[in-house]
């Protein structure tokens, strides 16, 4: 795997929800699955896709871009089993925290791990070589916490624009979904539903995207909103972790006047 790089985050350095494994198991609100489902949230998904395929929202081919997962002991890619026995999958990742975020869940007990990380250009070099060793599919931010997830074959990948393109296609439905979840829950903070709006909170970050800071900033606020210490304690630590000094800050002010006021920092 010549060409990838040492990525700079680790399992040990990820913090955690203690309440995120309960709030998965509850059922999302009907109204945001239907929301879900609907034509809007089609458009939008293909709108923020139009806007990343064109210049300059779009990913340079030396970009680093993907995120895999190397066993240490062994110096071979990691990769996991498809369903029915159909072979296996190499699962690649968007950024290092994501990646990070499935070894701790899903590899805890396994090897030690590390996290390497590729342009456009070395990634078409890695699926020449998983070719070579009959692995025909990657997973793309295969979610930890889900047991469906979504493959592409490697033959439809042979050019560096088309594994831009891959990467477009799956950052416009996270961010199409992560605005969606985003909205729901700051309305339903802001009118009063502090529970639905924290477990809503959750799902967007087990479910969707860990590194949304207006998730952490808003079930920091929603903490002081319901007097949960520990879940306090827990956003700001992921936006320490994350690096979001202001959104930081802004949790700060809100713990210490006790009056969350659920707006983003400016």
């Amino acid at each position: 795997m010549a060409g990838w790089l040492m990525g700079r985050k680790n399992r040990k350095e990820l913090p955690e929800y203690s309440s995120l494994r309960s709030a998965l198991a509850r059922p999302l609100p009907a109204d945001l699955t239907r929301a879900h489902e609907s034509e809007y949230f089609k458009t939008n998904r293909e709108e923020i896709e139009r806007e990343l395929l064109k210049v300059p929202q779009r990913p340079l081919e030396d970009a680093a871009l993907f995120t895999g997962l190397l066993e240490s002991n062994r110096s071979a890619a990691m990769t996991i089993n498809l369903p029915d026995n159909k072979g296996k999958c190499l699962p690649v990742f968007s950024t290092p925290v994501r990646a990070a975020d499935y070894v701790r869940e899903l590899l805890a007990s396994g090897p030690r791990v590390s996290y390497l990380q590729s342009s456009p250009l070395e990634f078409l070099q890695v699926i020449r070589g998983i070719e070579k060793a009959g692995i025909e599919t990657v997973a793309v931010d295969r979610c930890p916490r889900c047991s469906v997830f979504t493959t592409v074959g490697t033959a439809s990948l042979r050019a560096s624009d088309q594994i831009i393109d891959l990467w477009c296609i799956f950052k416009a439905t996270q961010r199409a979904r992560e605005n969606l979840y985003f909205s729901y829950a700051l309305e339903s903070a802001r009118t009063g539903r502090a529970e639905i709006a924290r477990d809503v909170a959750l799902n967007a970050l087990g479910h969707v995207n860990l590194e949304d800071p207006r998730q952490h900033l808003l079930l920091g606020q929603l903490a002081v909103k319901l007097g949960d210490r520990k879940l306090l304690r827990e956003a700001r630590a992921y936006l320490h972790f994350l690096g979001h000094v202001r959104w930081e800050r802004k949790l700060d002010q809100v713990a210490l006047s006790g009056v969350p006021d659920f707006e983003n920092p400016r």
